[in-house]
């Protein structure tokens, strides 16, 4: 009689390898970090330079969508400074990172910066879902009753 084959999941350890110093202090509070590679500046350089341009774009969307909705208008906004910030701060970051500053090249500005832009993203999808309803409800039922009101003349 054959016994039966357990299956167990296989862990590739090897592919965790390469993450194992996320989780060790001393990489993200190191004051003299490994210089970056010019690879890695590019890409870093041009991920929150789009942050920046998407900014801007929005900056300009929200301009214009202004004169016809005030709320939409400030969603985008709010995303724009978001954007703005971020894409300003990272790239602060990345110079200081490129320059080795002991203090403000840490990689810990980065993770403070990933974590600064979660909080805000929460709060900005708070604000969309909870409170936007809520306001474009109001802004309608203020419209309605403002059409009954005698307009002034000029």
């Amino acid at each position: 009689m054959r016994t039966p084959t357990i299956y167990r999941p296989v862990v590739n350890m090897e592919l965790l390898q390469g993450y194992a110093p996320l989780l060790d202090i001393s990489y993200w509070f190191n004051p003299r970090p490994v210089p970056l590679g010019p690879s890695l500046v590019g890409g870093v350089f041009s991920f929150f330079s789009w942050f920046v341009v998407v900014a801007v774009a929005l900056r300009v969307i929200a301009h214009f969508v202004g004169k016809r909705d005030r709320l939409k208008s400030d969603v985008a906004a709010r995303f724009a400074r978001l954007l703005g910030t971020s894409g300003f701060l990272g790239l602060l970051f990345l110079f200081f990172a490129f320059e080795q500053i002991p203090l403000f090249g840490m990689r810990f500005w980065f993770l403070l910066l990933f974590l600064l832009f979660m909080v805000w993203l929460m709060r900005i999808a708070l604000f969309v879902v909870r409170d936007y309803p809520a306001l474009r409800r109001q802004d309608t039922e203020k419209r309605r009753f403002e059409r009954y009101l005698p307009n002034r003349r000029n």
